[in-house]
């Protein structure tokens, strides 16, 4: 990505929590996507970002992310659950004024992929 490590890494912590909504790729139904993030910590398990406080002053020029991306059918007349829970692993290495960002799903679910979380990422930057 063509931006500072900061921005990026800003970029995922201000993501956490939110959600986006949409229709799938065929027209039909429509989804919400629920934004998840959780940091490495001590390259054994991952904590959610908000449960560690100045998570951006401890980040040098590398970082793991686990990312979850829930997606739910929204219907008008009744509650849907999830339709899928897609997991990612995120590394954002720093490169200069740019970032390396290396994607990989760990989920088997059909859905979401890593070219829809490099999208949504890049387009929240």
């Amino acid at each position: 990505m063509p931006r500072p490590f900061i921005d990026v890494v800003s970029t995922i912590l201000a993501l956490h929590g939110t959600h986006e909504a949409g229709r799938t790729p065929d027209g039909g139904e429509m989804v919400r996507i629920d934004f998840g993030a959780a940091v490495a910590e001590r390259k054994t398990s991952f904590v959610a970002v908000d449960s560690i406080p100045d998570l951006l002053n401890t980040i040098t020029e590398v970082v793991d992310f686990q990312i979850e991306l829930k997606e739910t059918t929204i219907m008008s007349d009744r509650r849907v659950p999830p339709r899928s829970k897609n997991v990612f692993l995120l590394r954002i290495a720093e490169s200069g004024m740019a970032c390396e960002c290396t994607v990989v799903k760990t989920s088997t679910i059909a859905g979401l992929d890593a070219l829809d979380l490099k999208a949504l990422i890049g387009g929240a930057v």
